[in-house]
């Protein structure tokens, strides 16, 4: 009986003290080397724990709760309400300026209707679903096969702007796989009872060249706007501007959560998008709100607000902002075959926060720039891998700008906010005027002032976050220029 004992004992005090080094070991780098500030870092911490070592991770949760309240979204998100507090990102109330006089209109009130006039559209037709709710069951839904032009596209759109939803109850959605498909005022939800079925709202492969996605709105989809190359053919320069995108609830799948998966198409520009809470709690639980991959080159992310969860539950898992490379493909699916996941692209003008990981992660993306972005609770910035190089200057931010495993980065006049480590005070806070729920009017200029003058000059002509017209050679930091009428009171309650 005492060999028993001794042996029982043993095994406890090996157990109990492998349980402290492998705690002590997430500790370290979880506190110390990642995260910003204690709060943030004993949250991060306990969700790493938690599938471990619950009990740990119960007690860490508690031990947060009496050093500081972790910096959150104030209120929960309402998607009818708050997104007016930020007009110049989410759909328009109008339709856009440059919409095409069809030759013909194809007017559909039904959704069997729907579907037959998108199998039959025809080059210079406008199909316009009559305001109301429709459901739509099955794997996916073909088009026309009728190859459109840019002077004859085919335009999918509401009766008014926001006036129709479509309920999906689908895989894929809409597989469009013919260019110039131009999509605007519509509601797409997710209708799943599995969130691993509802994966696509609109599927864009192959020869879906110049498709322009605007002023939509996207919900309950694991990633829903999908591009990819399909039997050797690769849809280029797309457009998906102006939409929101959005999850009720936290998706339970293996399946990529990312809201804009952008595989192997060049040239694509995504831009004045509100995308917000874009959780993932199976599979690995990691998620983005939009990347750009798989060989893919002068892609544009630019003006987008992102907001990576605006609930004050801690959940497990990484949420990101935006990505460079995303969660990487191999290499022999990428476009020809190339050694980088993105290549001379641009990430600008974005403002994103409340991500409990980095803001911005470049991965094996070559030769790309990232610049004039704010970042408000996150991690930073990472550049990682050897064939990873980026330009990153003019950003505002907390956290750090990291390169990791090889990269290089090129950094030049980056503000990155003090962040008290143990209250996890953002010195922002008496930068902007409420930017932990998305106000980033500036009200006190005066700890930008030096990284303001030194501000490196702008490439090229766009506008900054607000739409302001951004000339070549114009020097301003962070994301906005001028931050006038760009964004309304708060809403909040």
């Amino acid at each position: 009986m005492k060999a028993f004992f001794k042996k029982y004992l043993l095994v406890c005090g090996i157990l109990a003290n492998a349980t402290f080094l492998y705690v002590g070991y997430k500790a370290v780098t979880t506190v110390f080397l990642e995260s910003p500030s204690f709060p943030q870092a004993i949250h991060s911490l306990s969700a790493r724990l938690q599938p471990h070592i619950p009990l740990a991770s119960s007690l860490l949760s508690g031990l947060v709760s009496n050093v500081s309240a972790a910096d959150y979204f104030p209120a929960t998100f309402i998607p009818e309400i708050t997104p007016e507090r930020w007009p110049t990102v989410g759909p328009a109330t109008t339709f856009s300026t440059d919409e095409f006089q069809p030759r013909e209109t194809v007017r559909v009130s039904d959704a069997n209707a729907l579907l037959l006039a998108i199998k039959q559209a025809q080059p210079g037709q406008a199909i316009v679903i009559s305001d109301g709710e429709y459901r739509l069951s099955g794997k996916r839904f073909a088009i026309s096969q009728s190859r459109p032009t840019a002077s004859n596209p085919i335009y999918l759109r509401s009766e008014t702007p926001g006036g129709v939803t479509l309920k999906l109850n689908s895989l894929e959605g809409f597989m469009i796989d013919q260019p110039h498909w131009y999509i605007e005022g519509i509601n797409f939800q997710g209708i799943c009872a599995q969130h691993s079925r509802c994966d696509h709202a609109l599927h864009i492969v192959g020869a879906a060249s110049h498709t322009i996605i605007r002023n939509n709105q996207f919900y309950d989809f694991n990633a829903a706007i999908k591009v990819n190359q399909l039997k050797g053919q690769f849809p280029d320069y797309g457009i998906i501007e102006r939409n929101r995108f959005g999850m009720h609830q936290p998706r339970k799948t293996n399946a990529s959560v990312t809201p804009i998966n952008l595989d192997h198409g060049s040239g694509w520009k995504v831009r004045q998008n509100l995308i917000h809470d874009f959780i993932k709690t199976g599979g690995n639980k990691v998620s983005y709100g939009a990347y750009m991959k798989g060989g893919s080159l002068y892609g544009v992310f630019e003006q987008n607000l992102i907001i990576c969860n605006t609930s004050q539950t801690q959940y497990p898992g990484s949420r990101v902002g935006l990505s460079f490379g995303g969660g990487g493909m191999h290499q022999k699916q990428r476009r020809d075959q190339a050694e980088f996941e993105v290549s001379q692209a641009v990430m600008r003008n974005n403002i994103i926060l409340h991500c409990n990981d980095v803001g911005i992660y470049s991965q094996t993306a070559k030769d790309v720039t990232i610049n004039n972005n704010i970042l408000y609770h996150t991690a930073g910035i990472d550049v990682r891998f050897p064939q990873s190089k980026a330009e990153v200057y003019n950003n505002v931010m907390n956290g750090k700008i990291r390169e990791r495993d090889g990269a290089l980065s090129h950094q030049t006049n980056n503000f990155i906010a003090p962040l008290s480590y143990w209250t996890g005070k953002n010195s922002l806070k008496a930068v902007y005027a409420a930017p932990e729920s998305g106000d980033f009017t500036l009200v006190n200029p005066e700890p930008l002032l030096d990284h303001s003058v030194n501000a490196r000059r702008s490439a090229g002509n766009f506008s900054d976050y607000c739409g302001n017209p951004i000339k070549n050679g114009t020097a301003y930091l962070g994301a906005i220029y001028d931050s006038a009428r760009c964004f309304q009171p708060s809403r909040l309650p």
